[in-house]
């Protein structure tokens, strides 16, 4: 009896703490949503050039991700804990499979915020948009001026586009921002 209540108790207490997490998780997750809208807001402005759009656009992404990951390991209590645990044991004694595990549960906690900003940014499109505009084939386009080139291309994200590509302007960011969801709905048929 007494076995069976001790199970028991244990059941619960991984219970509640994996909720804890679910909560925490949920509360970066929701975070980072805000972070998104303000930075894409404030100060998320695409170039509307041809020689920066395309950095622009994959830095607006993937830098945020990056930091955010570097962030998430740096303030995981866990970290420091294992740097600590086999920086005493001069990494004699710390067994390779248990730090693998305990790395794989700082770097799956660390990733919450990268992942969310990655789906809140494709979803969203703009800075896909930007980054791809200026690599539009204008042949896939009924009617459009061959005479247009990749700088004229390059604004179609922008307040600027040329009046007479201004027709076209919302097929190219409908296209663009489908191909960006397009992406993130492969990677996570790829991840399942």
């Amino acid at each position: 009896m007494a076995a069976l209540i001790s199970e028991n108790l244990k059941f619960f207490s991984l219970f509640f703490r994996s909720r804890d997490v679910m909560i925490f998780n949920g509360l970066v997750a929701l975070g980072t949503v805000g972070s998104q809208e303000l930075f894409s807001v404030v100060a998320f402005h695409c170039p509307c050039s041809p020689e920066r759009n395309y950095l622009y656009g994959l830095a607006a992404i993937g830098v945020p991700v990056l930091v955010l990951f570097l962030v998430g390991i740096i303030l995981n209590n866990n970290t420091w804990n294992l740097v600590a645990e086999c920086r005493k044991r001069a990494m004699k004694n710390c067994s390779i499979p248990a730090t693998f595990l305990l790395f794989g549960s700082i770097a799956g906690r660390a990733a919450v915020a990268p992942v969310t900003w990655s789906v809140i940014s494709l979803l969203r499109g703009e800075a896909y948009v930007c980054a791809r505009s200026e690599f539009l084939n204008p042949l896939t386009f009924q009617d459009f001026p061959l005479d247009k080139g990749r700088e004229d291309i390059a604004k179609f994200p922008c307040k600027d586009t040329p009046a007479e590509l201004l027709i076209f302007k919302e097929e190219v960011i409908r296209r663009l921002k489908y191909e960006s969801q397009k992406i993130m709905a492969s990677a996570f048929r790829i991840l399942k």
